[in-house]
This record gives C-alpha cells, sequence and structure tokens, in this order.
C-alpha cells in the first residue's frame, strides 16, 4: 500500500494532477460554448454542461452546503 501511495504521488507530480471534487468537470463545463448551432444542439449541449456541474453539485449538497454558491466560488 505505501508503495503505491508513493507511487501515485509520484506520478501526479510528474504527470500533473487535476483536481478533485468535481472542480475539473465543473471548470470544464464552464468552457462548452453554444454558439452558432441549432436549437436541438443547444438543447445537447446545456444537458452535458449540468451533468458536468452535478458531481461537484452533489458533492457540495452533501456536505450541507449550498450547491449554487459552492459552484459560483470554484467558478
Amino acid at each position: 500500500r505505501v508503495d503505491d501511495a508513493l507511487n501515485a504521488t509520484r506520478a501526479a507530480v510528474e504527470e500533473g494532477i487535476v483536481a478533485g471534487g468535481g472542480v475539473a468537470l465543473l471548470r470544464a463545463s464552464a468552457n462548452i460554448k453554444a454558439t452558432g448551432v441549432n436549437a436541438d444542439q443547444a438543447a445537447g449541449i446545456n444537458i452535458v454542461r449540468r451533468a458536468l456541474q452535478a458531481p461537484a453539485r452533489q458533492i457540495a449538497a452533501n456536505a450541507g452546503a449550498e450547491a449554487s454558491i459552492v459552484a459560483g466560488k470554484i467558478l
């Protein structure tokens, strides 16, 4: 177990890490643009955007925080 943890830490330092708690997905959702698309495509894009926000919002709600406020602070 210790060796696995050390190897994971080394890999994270060497290759970079992704923020946890749904932060990376939340930030990715903010970068999805719905310009130049038709109404059906815009609806699909909004569904994907909301799906990307869901993990961070749920984690915030589980912690007893207001999901919208937490999402706003992250973004």
